[in-house]
């Protein structure tokens, strides 16, 4: 029985399982949203069964696909009590509600719930789409209160026809459209706040990250509490960044880089990961790094990030980063849509091919 199969028996009813051929998705409202997933028998997320089942840390780290409000450090950092490190109960301990699911392209109405758009519940468990909403109170380091509707939608799709020409023994794709609405009046000098999605997978000595971009030598941002630069390396249309689990690092990735994509590849597993960020580019993108941030809050504006975690955690994520939308020096919101592929190749050659391909010759 892998990790996967034991988190779905931990949670039972409380999780909502999508699936699409034989590979799955775990969605968990009460563990903040998380998603975590299952292709052809291999589970990529980093997946911390004891706090699934025993949660009450003041940080309950429980892995996967998870949202978290930006920015985590600075002035107006979310995850910090002065100088303590904190993870607000909006994000370690409330549970989402399942505002609707969707199967067979019928939206259900869920237990406790009224109908959507007064349509009948489908009559099979091939759950396709959720809904999750809750209403939250978060409080940044500034002490500015932000009373907020935060949304998250997961779906799943077909494997993109870029993978079509490879044999693939599994393939799960799925997209997240999270957002953070703002209910009060907040101005930009009290605060920010952006939608992060921090997708988190378990490190082995084989896993590498990249980014595909032009300019690769610009489009890193090395702002934060490390500057892994020794585990990089340039290509023409991108970089690698070693994540094994080993080193704790992050880059950031700017927003005017228009990366097209960041991902990680395993040759031993042959596991490839591609993430995308879809959201329109548009509003104030500003600096999320866990750090004191000397050079202020704009001092830098990323669309992605890659993080390296030390040994203790041996594991990496690999996320998306929103933009917020301000009215003159209102706060308003916050969308992120992100798109996640998931694929266990025939050969592990044929990553290599794919690699080469998207990313050219080392600089």
């Amino acid at each position: 029985m892998n990790k996967y199969t034991k988190l779905r028996s931990i949670k039972g009813n409380e999780a909502i399982e999508l699936k699409k051929g034989p590979s799955r998705l775990l969605l968990c409202p009460d563990m903040g949203g998380r998603a975590f997933a299952e292709v052809a028998g291999i589970v990529p997320h980093r997946i911390d069964l004891q706090a699934a089942a025993r949660p009450g840390d003041d940080f309950n780290n429980y892995g996967g696909n998870n949202l978290w409000p930006a920015p985590e450090g600075g002035v107006y950092g979310f995850n910090y009590k002065g100088n303590g490190w904190y993870v607000q109960p909006a994000v370690n301990t409330q549970p989402f509600e399942v505002a609707a699911s969707k199967e067979n392209n019928i939206l259900e109405s869920m237990p406790g719930r009224p109908e959507i758009d007064g349509r009948q519940p489908a009559t099979d468990d091939s759950v396709r789409r959720v809904r999750l909403q809750k209403r939250s109170t978060l409080v940044n380091r500034a002490g500015t209160t932000m009373e907020t509707l935060i949304s998250r939608e997961v779906s799943l799709s077909d494997c993109p026809a870029m993978l079509k020409s490879y044999e693939i023994e599994g393939c799960l794709s799925y997209t997240t459209i999270d957002s953070f609405e703002i209910t009060n009046e907040v101005r930009t000098y009290a605060g920010l706040l952006a939608a992060w999605t921090l997708e988190q997978f378990d490190a082995t000595g084989d896993t590498i990250s990249f980014c595909i971009a032009d300019n690769p030598y610009q489009a890193i941002n090395f702002d934060y509490y490390e500057h892994p630069e020794e585990r990089i390396i340039y290509y023409e249309k991108g970089f690698t960044y070693r994540t094994d689990g080993r080193s704790r690092g992050q880059i950031g990735i700017k927003a005017v880089a228009q990366a097209k994509q960041i991902g990680f590849y395993d040759f031993h597993r042959r596991l490839l990961c591609l993430r995308r960020n879809r959201s329109d580019g548009k509003g104030l993108y500003f600096n999320i790094a866990d750090n004191n941030q000397p050079a202020g809050q704009f001092s830098a504006a990323d669309n992605y990030s890659i993080f390296n975690s030390d040994s203790d955690m041996a594991a990496f994520e690999l996320e998306t980063i929103g933009a917020a939308k301000v009215d003159g020096n209102l706060l308003q919101r916050s969308e992120l849509i992100s798109d996640t592929v998931l694929a266990v190749f025939k050969r592990a050659e044929d990553i290599e091919r794919f690699i080469q391909e998207k990313l050219g010759s080392a600089l």
